[in-house]
């Protein structure tokens, strides 16, 4: 009977350790060096195969590193001022002996004049000089925030060291310098930048995930159709959000709107075109919705810090600032300024515009061709 008894026992164990998962015996055998080294393992495995991710872990930092160390300042070197009235050289020497001042050579024939220069960003410091031959009064642009208070900082040394410059300015389209009236134009071009690009690099990677890019292109519908019928959701959904962005911008931070809505509106096409076109382009190089944020990020991070929307453009050196000539963006805010801040309408922002709808027309063929072959 004690017998019998053992051995069922004995039985009833070897069952149990025969149903035991093998992972609880690993688990115990204290093998947790060698469990860690081959998960590890793994994970360099599989990174490496994902060679997007990896490049661009690598490349952002780099990149980043590049555009903060020679790139980006926040002084303004270089500031363009117009002489006005009866020249004097000992004002244009006391101006150019400073170092930040760059003195047109051309002199505006009357402050009107050099008010109409100031407007249209031709020149971002207006001096008015008296019969003496002293200045009486400088005019400065201040929808430049940063440009503005670097002249007053610089117009304030010179004073103090020689007198030949007084301290009385003229801040014009923003007297009191606020941030608002700078950062809110920039934030309506960037939002629009960063909703366009994102959301239709992710949408139309999550439908290629899906299979439902596969499925229409079983209908008759033509690429071309289907191209523009994806993005076009997103651009409503993006001019949207723009429109929400500058009233709440005017009515909760008392942002002036000087210009016209409605050329605002149009001035904000081909902008939106050229966002949309480069989120398309995202989405035909991502494999899935992991790379596709990554590779918009990758892109929209130069164009925000190098388009003059968070620092001023004119301290970019210009080993860098060509970079800044091929982003929509650094035209985009002389619009949004322009037109916000200043009152500028298409006569004077006709080149920014026709450089924004040129910009458009590229990106959208550019878009459409990797489109149709990403599709076959």
């Amino acid at each position: 009977m004690t017998n019998r008894s053992d051995k069922e026992d004995n039985a009833g164990a070897s069952a149990s350790a025969a149903v035991a998962p093998p992972n609880s015996v690993r688990r115990t055998s204290g093998g947790w060096a060698r469990r860690l080294r081959a998960i590890t393992r793994k994970e360099f495995i599989q990174l490496a195969r994902d060679r997007r991710t990896l490049a661009m872990m690598i490349g952002m930092p780099l990149v980043l590193l590049l555009i903060f160390g020679y790139g980006i300042r926040l002084s303004v070197d270089h500031i363009d001022v117009e002489l006005v009235g009866h020249n004097s050289s000992v004002v244009r020497a006391e101006l150019e002996e400073q170092g930040h001042f760059s003195v047109q050579t051309t002199v505006a024939k009357s402050v009107a004049a050099a008010r109409d220069d100031l407007l249209n960003g031709r020149t971002s410091m207006a001096v008015i000089i008296g019969p003496s031959g002293l200045p009486v009064n400088v005019l400065i642009d201040g929808s430049d925030a940063f440009v503005a208070q670097d002249s007053i900082q610089y117009l304030r040394s010179l004073s103090t060291s020689s007198g030949a410059i007084p301290l009385r300015v003229d801040v014009l389209y923003n007297p009191t310098l606020r941030s608002a009236d700078f950062m809110v134009p920039a934030e309506v071009g960037m939002i629009m930048l960063w909703v366009g690009t994102v959301a239709t690099a992710i949408g139309v990677v999550r439908e290629r995930e899906q299979g439902t890019l596969e499925q229409l292109m079983m209908t008759p519908i033509r690429k071309l159709e289907l191209m523009v019928g994806k993005i076009f959701p997103y651009s409503v959904l993006t001019l949207f959000i723009a429109i929400v962005i500058t009233v709440l911008g005017i009515t909760l931070f008392h942002v002036p709107m000087r210009g016209s809505p409605i050329e605002l509106l149009v001035f904000a096409i081909p902008y939106l075109v050229a966002a949309l076109s480069i989120g398309l382009l995202v989405s035909t190089v991502a494999q899935n919705q992991r790379q596709a944020m990554q590779a918009a990020v990758f892109i929209l991070l130069p164009q925000i810090l190098l388009s003059g929307a968070l620092f001023p453009l004119s301290g970019i050196p210009w080993g860098i600032r060509w970079v800044s000539q091929l982003l929509p963006l650094t035209y985009f805010m002389p619009i949004t300024r322009g037109v916000l801040v200043k009152g500028l309408g298409f006569s004077v922002l006709w080149p920014q515009f026709s450089i924004l709808c040129a910009m458009a027309i590229i990106f959208t063929s550019l878009a459409t061709l990797f489109f149709k072959t990403r599709l076959d």
